[in-house]
């Protein structure tokens, strides 16, 4: 009995020390970040850690123009891609609720000759609402957006850029995974 008793104890240490090996998954994108030129433009986009946790829940996009006319990024026509699929569409970090509402009807940035745009987007289909942590004197909407976690696999956008009426396509692609 002592002996069964005496492996049983030393199972379960070895169970408690497995689980408490495994911790908190640790998400990693390759690249980095993950650029795409075209003689017309540039685009980065590094996925970026949730505040204070280890998974993405973000991207920092980077549009540069490096032709001598304006172009012109369409959101509404620059999709998120999870696995090679369209999987919805992007907000940006300060996005209000009445541009969320209004995301379709005047979506287009235009970028000058030469310049740059850059902004923290996230794809609109994993946002969520917390409750917890909103004051009610702050309850707007906004407050209680809240960015959802990027799965692994890969992930990025099809980014419609407009220039003299016709759309230049390019997919900006990152593989998340987890450790």
């Amino acid at each position: 009995m002592l002996k069964k008793l005496r492996w049983g104890a030393i199972i379960i240490s070895l169970a408690a020390a497995g689980c408490a090996g495994t911790g908190e998954q640790i998400y990693r994108s390759s690249p980095a970040v993950q650029t795409v030129s075209t003689q017309h433009y540039d685009v980065t986009l590094k996925p970026m850690l949730a505040e204070g946790y280890n998974y993405y829940n973000q991207f920092r996009f980077s549009f540069t123009n490096k032709i001598n006319a304006d172009l012109t990024i369409d959101w509404s026509e620059t999709y998120y891609l999870q696995n090679g699929r369209r999987y919805g569409l992007f907000g940006w970090v300060g996005l209000t609720f009445e541009e969320l509402r209004g995301l379709r009807e005047e979506p287009d940035v235009t970028v000058a000759a030469g310049r740059s745009h850059t902004v923290d987007l996230f794809p609109l289909r994993l946002m969520g609402w917390r409750e917890e942590g909103v004051a009610k004197k702050d309850a707007t909407p906004e407050a209680g957006f809240t960015n959802g976690v990027i799965p692994a696999g890969e992930n990025g956008m099809s980014i419609a850029v407009i220039k003299d009426g016709k759309v230049l396509r390019k997919r900006v692609l990152v593989t998340i995974t987890q450790e």
